[in-house]
């Protein structure tokens, strides 16, 4: 299967795919692409705070405690995180426009200053690149500290599973790499491939908790490794976590070891960190060439 690079020829951005270029010098493990020309050759700003509220929550994938009565309550609850200190001040909040519809998950700085993790199920899914992407570090209430982002990649064989339904098959492939136009001043985590640790933390923003306006950390465990993706419980953060990290250690360096792909029940699933995603970074890093 294969998809082409394209644009709508509607004038607005809101509400339509904005032009989305692919980036040269192309490695075939990976699509690339330039989500944000429309976004950059506007006038005004996108993300007004309206847009900001208005935009909705990944839900496929993760399900929701308000929805879905069946979610069993996580045997430690979710807290609030500090975005102003570390590693949390390394997160923050996604918006982006995906099949004309606006969109918020979470990210955070990953492996380099200039390079954030997402998740390939915001990034693209139903054929559809998203572009006006927008990050907020340390998104807190309302607002945060703003990048602009120059290229967005997925790996080349998550379309092919973008569409399937959630399992810890399509989760092994679920992350995608994101280049700022200007570097975090404050750090970033790790790129971690262990795959040998219990003990992590998640974070993100789920709508269920705060409208998905704070930050929250949910102390967790991984309980298998199935294939390519991990398995970990418990789980309290759901719809608009997306994309959020799982990271380990105490102290600095934190390292992030894998990302909010899908689950429920109290548990959640992520990808397998290899030596193609530390190729991806690097790629990304250096503007898909």
């Amino acid at each position: 299967m294969s998809y082409s690079f394209r644009f709508s020829s509607m004038g607005a951005i809101a509400g339509a795919l904005t032009l989305a270029m692919p980036a040269h010098g192309a490695d075939d493990r990976f699509l690339c692409w330039e989500p944000n020309a429309a976004l950059m050759a506007a006038d005004t700003e996108y993300w007004t705070p309206e847009r900001r509220a208005a935009a909705v929550e990944e839900v496929f994938g993760l399900l929701n405690p308000s929805d879905h009565a069946a979610v069993d309550a996580p045997m430690v609850a979710p807290s609030r995180a500090d975005v102003a200190v570390a590693p949390f001040s390394y997160g923050g909040k996604l918006f982006y426009t995906r099949g004309g519809q606006d969109f918020q998950a979470s990210a955070q700085f990953v492996a380099m200053d200039n390079t954030v993790l997402a998740a390939a199920h915001s990034m693209f899914k139903g054929g559809n690149q998203a572009t006006n992407i927008t990050f907020y570090r340390a998104y807190d209430g309302g607002d945060g500290t703003r990048f602009e982002i120059d290229n967005a990649a997925v790996l080349a064989a998550w379309p092919d599973v973008a569409d399937d339904p959630p399992s810890p098959q399509r989760s092994a492939f679920d992350y995608a790499v994101l280049k700022t136009r200007t570097d975090s001043a404050v750090g970033k985590f790790a790129l971690g491939k262990d795959a040998a640790f219990t003990d992590v933390t998640l974070i993100g923003y789920p709508a269920a908790l705060d409208n998905g306006a704070r930050m929250y950390k949910q102390p967790s465990q991984r309980i298998a490794t199935i294939g390519d993706a991990f398995q970990a419980a418990p789980n309290g953060l759901t719809q608009g976590a997306s994309g959020g990290a799982w990271f380990t250690g105490d102290a600095a360096p934190f390292t992030a070891v894998s990302s909010i792909s899908s689950g429920g029940g109290g548990n959640v699933y992520g990808p397998v960190f290899k030596d193609l995603t530390e190729d991806l970074f690097a790629y990304v890093a250096g503007g898909c060439q």
